[in-house]
């Protein structure tokens, strides 16, 4: 198993991950999902915004650390702006993602999150703090 592999997995088995459910898909890019359950509904039905953010978070945070990890570096995020725009309630939400900059002590990266039908629910944009490795 390489260091990405290693580094997915550990990532993918934190407890926040199991907690919401996310799901962590490897191919050319790093994307990740959940399938909306009852626990990630606000009050008015729709899955809540932290859920949708954090879904974002990660997509982003792990396609800047593909690039990264085998460097012995590690990006934390340092600022996270989502744009909301439009409401889900049910089906599979996958959240993509690309690095636009990775510099010597920071990142940014683009996500958008979508649903089943391809129809966009958010994007977001975020800043990433990159440090050396410490495992």
């Amino acid at each position: 198993m390489d260091l990405l592999d290693q580094f997915v997995k550990r990532v993918g088995s934190a407890p926040w991950y199991r907690l919401v459910g996310m799901e962590i898909k490897r191919g050319e890019e790093i994307t990740v999902e959940i399938n909306v359950e009852e626990k990630h509904l606000q009050a008015l039905g729709m899955v809540h915004g932290g859920a949708i953010a954090s879904l974002l978070d990660s997509a982003i945070g792990l396609n800047i650390n593909k690039e990264l990890v085998g460097k012995g570096k590690l990006a934390i995020t340092s600022q996270l702006n989502v744009h909301y725009l439009k409401p889900v309630s049910k089906g599979k939400i996958t959240a993509r993602a690309k690095p636009l900059f990775i510099g010597s002590k920071v990142a940014v990266g683009y996500g958008e999150l979508k649903d089943e039908n391809g129809d966009t629910i958010a994007i977001a944009t975020s800043t990433f703090y990159i440090t050396l490795r410490k495992d």
